[in-house]
């Protein structure tokens, strides 16, 4: 009797655990209730995983999931020479992809928010996201495919920024 708390608390509980119990059915409605795109989660996922790999020396990284968009950012990565191919092992599944890696890779990340550039501002953009003028690339998404920055300029076009690399 001593250890229950007054009624007008009990009814204050209940409602905040009405209140938890509908956040989790929305979250459960909706997906898995992540407040980031998935897409950009597993591709920033993938690129750690890259990043860990080459850090303990490894030759190679087996990325799981995999995506398009993943497919095309590693494209920039092979062609400005990051790593040094990549294989796409059972694309119409959940797919693998083993990416061989050259051991040159600082830091990559994917960004989990949208950042929206005009082509005027990518340049901008990558004097402040990277950490010297040498070196590093941008990677965007824009109405003609995934790009690097110096190809979006090159083209004059905006876009999303997808992530980074150097």
């Amino acid at each position: 009797s001593l250890s229950r708390a007054p009624p007008a608390t009990r009814g204050r509980k209940r409602k905040r655990q009405s209140a938890a119990a509908a956040d989790g059915e929305a979250n459960r409605s909706t997906g898995r209730g992540h407040g980031i795109a998935m897409g950009r989660r597993i591709l920033n996922d993938a690129l750690r995983k890259m990043v860990n790999a080459d850090r303990r020396g490894n030759a190679t990284a087996l990325l799981q999931p995999i995506s398009g968009v993943m497919v095309s950012f590693l494209n920039i990565m092979k062609h400005r020479g990051y790593i040094k191919n990549f294989e796409v092992i059972d694309p119409h599944r959940v797919g693998k992809i083993n990416v061989e890696l050259h051991g040159r890779i600082k830091d990559c990340k994917a960004l989990t928010y949208r950042q929206d550039l005009r082509a005027k501002e990518i340049e901008q953009y990558r004097v402040r996201m990277l950490p010297t003028r040498q070196w590093g690339f941008v990677v965007i998404t824009t109405p003609s495919g995934v790009l690097d920055h110096e190809e979006a300029i090159k083209q004059n076009v905006g876009g999303q920024v997808l992530g980074y690399f150097h």
